[in-house]
């Protein structure tokens, strides 16, 4: 399968120069994470913009140095098996496509799990390609631990667990954010961001922080924020049912539990596409 079979070509993109609330603006309008930046009045790419880089670069306000400058592209007529390489070796989410020096589409890694994993009918279990080495947390953990703990390990999501070593809930970066005390600060904050996910949520709360205000986080239990309702899979879970699960509830990793319900390691849509080398 090449490139062009399951790339979007109707791409959103920004351009330099401009300013970050531009990129802001764009990324809420159309509920993107990231986008390709070409030079104005042309289509060729110069550089990738994401949500986080709007966050850890928050003293920036052009985008010129916002941006990820001379990103990885790959043209049309490729193999989708050389997307999938260029994504696992450089843990980047997309791909801009370009032709004659001109952005014609974007392929990203749900484009691979929702297009193509997930309709391959691939049975091979995930084992192999669960993540072991994890962090989890304990549910009175306090929220601005956990989120500490959650940028030091570099996990989008974190898995929580009670005394009785049982999994009881999950919680993202977007919920930490989402039930953050901001306040107004003349200048921006130091805060680092979260790595680039799916789970996203572009509330109030969410477009202050990355407008560059200053985030303050509860000392509050985690298990008052985390999701209770966890989606799970187990590790005899086949990988085409696994890329369906993950479309059908548009996220990008899952706890894995073993035959006894324990919780053994996560799933990410990364490690995933790693099937198709």
């Amino acid at each position: 399968m090449k490139v062009r079979d399951i790339m979007t070509t109707d791409v959103i993109f920004g351009v330099v120069p401009s300013t970050r609330k531009d990129i802001l603006s764009i990324l809420l309008k159309h509920k993107v994470t990231g986008i390709p930046i070409v030079r104005k009045n042309t289509k060729k790419v110069v550089g990738i913009v994401t949500r986080t880089d709007l966050i850890e670069k928050a003293s920036e306000e052009q985008t010129a140095l916002l941006m990820n400058r001379d990103p990885i592209t790959i043209t049309p007529n490729a193999n989708v098996h050389d997307a999938v390489k260029l994504f696992v070796d450089n843990n980047i989410r997309r791909l801009p496509v370009v032709s004659n020096n001109e952005l014609v589409g974007i392929i990203t890694v749900a484009d691979v799990i929702h297009k193509m994993i997930s309709n391959l009918k691939i049975s091979k279990p995930i084992k192999e390609y669960v993540i072991r080495k994890i962090s989890a947390i304990w549910d009175k953990t306090a929220i601005n631990v956990a989120y500490k703990i959650m940028k030091l390990s570099k996990m989008q999501a974190i898995p929580i667990i009670n005394s009785k070593l049982n999994l009881v809930g999950i919680v993202s970066l977007s919920d930490i954010l989402s039930n953050a005390e901001i306040k107004m600060r003349e200048h921006t904050s130091t805060t680092k961001a979260t790595t680039e996910g799916q789970d996203w949520n572009w509330d109030s709360t969410t477009i202050l922080y990355i407008s560059s205000k200053r985030l303050t986080l509860s000392n509050k239990p985690v298990n008052e924020i985390m999701v209770k309702k966890v989606i799970t899979i187990v590790e005899q879970t086949s990988i085409s049912d696994c890329a369906k699960r993950m479309s059908l509830h548009n996220i990008n990793q899952l706890p894995v539990l073993n035959a006894e319900g324990e919780l053994v390691g996560m799933i990410n849509d990364i490690s995933l596409i790693k099937v198709l080398l």
